[in-house]
């Protein structure tokens, strides 16, 4: 007797799904992915449209924005009971494929319900560092084949060139008009659209600045050496340097980030020192990592609550009637 083929998907089961991946991070909060449903199969699509041409000249960024929302896809897939297969396209950015009932975890009810309370803190943390047992336990929520997250040694090193990056990206005057265009002047709980709210950006140095705008401080290395030395960063490396690894990373960073909003942390991710011409080799180098370069992940324990960005309306996760995939 042949088994039952997988159900489709009901509209409230989508809508799940659309709101898990409406909540995902994204670089500038510019919410670069669309979803197509057809039967069993769930396509995330990436927004080429959606550029940064300073910040993100090649869409990396982009990609690992794409890779977070694919977490947040698979996890809200198990927690509606069923399992899911992915594979990573190149129409597409990836396709999970729904397949038969299957129990939910109690690990994977938890990321689901902390993605609500996931927040980008771009502000100091409360009492320096978090034990080294949570750090590992992060560090583990992340680890897959071809990703690898790694606490940074040689912070003057570090600190060096984020000092440096700091000065570079200050003085780049496209990079900042098209930051200022990224910057969005609404805020609240329940504020639409797109961009990182004004009063969601730090005043402050790198790396508690997420965002270096015109007016942030360069404080000299040791200064700013000292700085990294009270924060948790993690480095995200991937073995090569593809669409894929783009979009493994950045689903990697999401597991850890949720783990972490998990255990009452929050976390921010620098990502644009590295588009600096020569910047990922430098680090490599410097602070002997074990593969590429894709993101810097600061996280602690909160000083101050940080409200959501806005979302852009649920309806715009899906193409048009007609639309392409």
């Amino acid at each position: 007797m042949t088994a039952a083929a997988p159900a489709a998907l009901t509209s409230e089961q989508i809508g799940v799904l659309a709101r898990a991946v409406s909540r995902a991070p994204s670089v500038h909060n510019s919410q670069p992915w669309r979803l197509s449903v057809r039967g069993t199969e769930v396509d995330l699509l990436e927004r080429r449209e959606v550029e940064l041409r300073r910040h993100d000249p090649f869409g990396r960024d982009r990609l690992f924005s794409c890779g977070a929302a694919l977490t947040n896809l698979e996890l809200a897939v198990r927690v509606l009971g069923r399992d899911c297969h992915t594979a990573y396209g190149t129409d597409v950015a990836a396709t999970v494929t729904i397949g038969r009932p299957h129990a939910t975890s109690a690990r994977d009810f938890a990321l689901y319900h902390a993605i609500n309370r996931r927040r980008s803190h771009r502000r100091p943390f409360f009492h320096g560092r978090v034990p080294a047992g949570v750090r590992a336990a992060l560090v583990a929520a992340g680890e897959t084949t071809g990703v690898h997250l790694v606490e940074p040694g040689r912070l003057d090193k570090l600190a060096e060139l984020l000092g440096f990056a700091t000065r570079v990206l200050r003085d780049d005057r496209g990079y900042q008009r098209e930051l200022e265009l990224w910057t969005a002047h609404t805020h609240g709980w329940d504020a639409l659209g797109d961009g990182v709210p004004e009063d969601a950006l730090s005043p402050e140095a790198l790396p508690v600045a997420g965002l270096v705008r015109g007016g942030t401080p360069v404080p000299d290395d040791v200064v700013l050496a000292e700085r990294l030395a009270e924060e948790s960063l993690l480095v995200v490396c991937t073995d090569r340097d593809d669409r894929a690894d783009h979009l493994a990373a950045g689903a990697a960073l999401q597991r850890t980030w949720l783990t972490a909003t998990a255990k009452a942390l929050v976390g921010s991710v620098l990502t644009q020192p590295l588009h600096l011409t020569g910047f990922r080799a430098r680090l490599v180098s410097e602070l002997g990592l074990p593969g590429v370069p894709q993101a810097i992940f600061r996280f602690g324990y909160p000083a101050v609550p940080a409200a959501p960005s806005p979302r852009l309306p649920l309806g715009e996760l899906f193409p048009p009637p007609g639309g392409s995939r």
